[in-house]
């Protein structure tokens, strides 16, 4: 985060600084500096790659849209935003420490995505230490489902419950705090010009003390999935100590939050792993008995132009790839 003047304001969305909390800046080149979701979010909405016409260009003629800074329109690299996010990586030892599980233990090469992942949530490194906390739990709990001899269903549910519970709550009551503070004024002009209000101050130490607990509760929390399963002789790979590759169980949700996990942990780490097990069910208990989330994911998925087929001899799994490119 990056503390200005009150009176400065990142010049894409015009809030000032003193009026946002644990804002990610980015610095630019030229000096000058935006919010770093304001610079990926213009990065999306201008490609280098794109053309237009500009007025002042003759008839005929196109230029290169231009991704530059908003305030003295420096061209800037289309790399910038993909530097941004490999530092914000590599300054993150939880994110660092998450990717390395799954990197270890399930899919290497995973932790070449979690750069990727910052970019797709416009680098708050707080969303994808939370999604890399989730597919840890969803490959744990797959993982365990596609094992011969594994851990009954009720008996995966309480290891992935019982290591999530902390997170939970923590995160939960973080929400809480955040949402009073974006209600608090920050600035007390009765203790003199420019003094920071006591109330306001209280809650955003309350909310950084939450953070950290919240970062250590996850790191606890993989730490117990990985070290239960392989304990209950789960394994997250082969006996050979090959990893099968990263399996995401997505069972037991309603198909729209199943699309949206679908979005948020499979489609990011495919350009890095190639291909990735969804865990759907057979909809043994669905209505008819139809398997309805296997369905409706596989037209998602096809509609995202990814190649998506039922696993042979098990009618319950997805197995999601890339296309092929000719």
């Amino acid at each position: 985060s990056w503390n200005g003047d009150a009176d400065s304001q990142c010049p894409i969305c015009l809030e000032k600084w003193s009026s946002l909390s644990d804002v990610s800046v980015a610095v630019l080149e030229c000096g000058h500096a935006t919010c770093a979701a304001c610079l990926c979010h213009m990065r999306e909405s201008v490609p280098a790659t794109e053309e237009r016409q500009d007025p002042l260009v003759p008839h005929g003629q196109s230029v290169t849209t231009r991704f530059q800074c908003p305030h003295c329109t420096l061209l800037l690299d289309p790399a910038t935003v993909d530097n941004l996010a490999l530092q914000a990586y590599q300054a993150s030892d939880l994110l660092r420490l998450l990717a390395g599980h799954l990197a270890t233990a399930v899919a290497p090469g995973l932790h070449d995505a979690v750069p990727a992942m910052l970019v797709h949530r416009r680098l708050d490194a707080a969303a994808v230490e939370k999604e890399l906390f989730e597919i840890i739990s969803r490959h744990a709990v797959g993982a365990a489902a596609r094992t011969s001899g594994s851990l009954d269903s009720r008996r995966k549910q309480e290891v992935y419950l019982e290591a999530r519970r902390p997170v939970v709550a923590l995160q939960r009551e973080l929400e809480r705090e955040a949402e009073k503070l974006a209600t608090l004024d920050k600035r007390d002009d009765r203790l003199g010009p420019g003094a920071v209000s006591a109330e306001w101050r209280s809650c955003r130490g309350r909310c950084d003390e939450l953070r950290e607990n919240l970062r250590a509760a996850q790191q606890n929390a993989a730490a117990s999935i990985f070290a239960t399963l392989n304990d209950e002789s789960l394994g997250m790979g082969s006996d050979a100590g090959e990893s099968e590759g990263l399996c995401i169980d997505l069972h037991g949700l309603h198909v729209a939050e199943a699309k949206a996990k679908f979005d948020e942990l499979v489609v990011p780490v495919l350009p890095v792993l190639g291909r990735c097990v969804v865990v759907t069910g057979r909809g043994s208990h669905s209505k008819g008995g139809e398997a309805a989330l296997r369905e409706a994911l596989v037209r998602h998925a096809r509609h995202r132009a990814l190649r998506c087929a039922v696993m042979q001899g098990n009618g319950g799994a997805l197995e999601i790839s890339l296309p092929v490119l000719e």
